[in-house]
């Protein structure tokens, strides 16, 4: 269980360390992890509880290895519920579940028998390749020795004649076809960990993210995440101009619009203030042009400085200045470049 194994105090004291709280309770699965978030009570009487609780969707299974081993064999029964302790939960798939296995190379290692050397980082490296497997060695041994003896209900599994040295035969491409039945069967993921203090740190990650992730109110409360959100959309985005509405200017039917489209383009350059592009875009009115003005060029140099001598003018110093080579630079390669590697800001 969670709390059996002699090294378990070692996830206990990362749970202790988050800040939030937690109990042993008896689940509906064995050796399972929960959680609960505490959410406004918007239903509620003027005499009832302001906060209520709600279990979220995602169930963390502690599974043992030897059990894990052990169901690696459940795979040719026509009931894949039995292969995990899942069967007949009520609501189980409003659930997503994962499981996690603690010092599996551990156990094997440990376990009298033949053993074969096959270690997390050798056995991660081979997951890789695994789309083309066949299928891996299954038990019948159980079903052979007594056919239709008992019913399907109380007949127990073929996992249940194994022995030691048949748990330590498990092959490596069993294991992966465990993990692609469990994955498409019902959207189960598997983690193998060697330590407890592994198993500390993911149930603290999952916790976390858990925490993390926004939650569906109603009422009042959900109009007041509406308003919240459209306060979020309706700040200014560095890459908007003059404090602009984030989704852009609206371009019209007849075209009106595409030139301070195409100067706000300009201007998500680096270093590129409204004045400059507001004279490049003067210059050349729409990409197309650009282009053909690139084309008409007889050379890389002549292309490169090509806007390198507009002038711009300045409000602040209230002089003229120029666009300059290196922005000149900078946007010829961007437009004609094909390579999405290109580091067009050398600087």
């Amino acid at each position: 269980g969670l709390l059996k194994d002699p090294g378990s105090d070692a996830w206990v004291k990362v749970l202790s360390s988050l800040d939030c709280k937690y109990s042993f309770e008896l689940q509906a699965i064995p050796c399972s992890i929960t959680w609960r978030r505490n959410m406004p009570n918007t239903l509620s009487t003027p005499d009832g509880p302001v906060v209520k609780t709600e279990e979220e969707k995602e169930v963390l299974v502690l599974i043992e290895p030897e059990d894990f081993l052990k169901c690696l064999f459940s795979l040719t029964q026509p009931d894949l519920n039995q292969v995990l302790p899942l069967a007949g939960l009520e609501g189980s798939s409003t659930k997503t579940y994962s499981l996690a296995v603690v010092g599996l190379d551990a156990y094997r290692r440990y376990v009298p028998g033949k053993w074969r050397c096959w270690g997390c980082s050798w056995w991660a490296e081979s997951c890789v390749s695994a789309g083309g497997m066949r299928s891996g060695p299954r038990c019948h041994r159980e079903q052979a020795r007594s056919p239709g003896k008992q019913s399907s209900s109380s007949q127990p599994g073929p996992e249940l004649a194994m022995t030691q040295e048949e748990i330590l035969e498990v092959k490596l491409l069993t294991v992966l076809e465990a993990l692609v039945v469990l994955q498409l069967w019902g959207n189960i993921e598997v983690l193998f960990l060697d330590t407890w203090q592994e198993f500390g740190q993911h149930v603290s990650a999952l916790t976390k993210a858990i925490a993390k992730r926004p939650y569906k109110c109603s009422g009042a409360f959900q109009g007041r995440k509406e308003n919240s959100v459209r306060q979020l959309e309706s700040q200014e985005l560095p890459f908007c101009t003059d404090g602009a509405w984030a989704s852009g200017v609206q371009v019209e039917k007849d075209g009106t619009g595409l030139w301070q489209v195409w100067k706000r383009q300009i201007q998500q350059f680096n270093r590129v203030s409204p004045a400059t592009a507001a004279a490049i875009a003067a210059a050349y009115p729409s990409p197309r042009l650009l282009l053909q003005a690139y084309e008409e060029c007889s050379t890389e140099d002549e292309k490169q400085l090509l806007l390198s001598d507009i002038p711009v003018k300045s409000d602040v110093r209230g002089k003229d200045r120029r666009v300059g080579p290196d922005l000149s630079r900078r946007i010829y390669l961007f437009m004609v470049s094909t390579d999405p590697d290109l580091v067009l800001d050398l600087s």
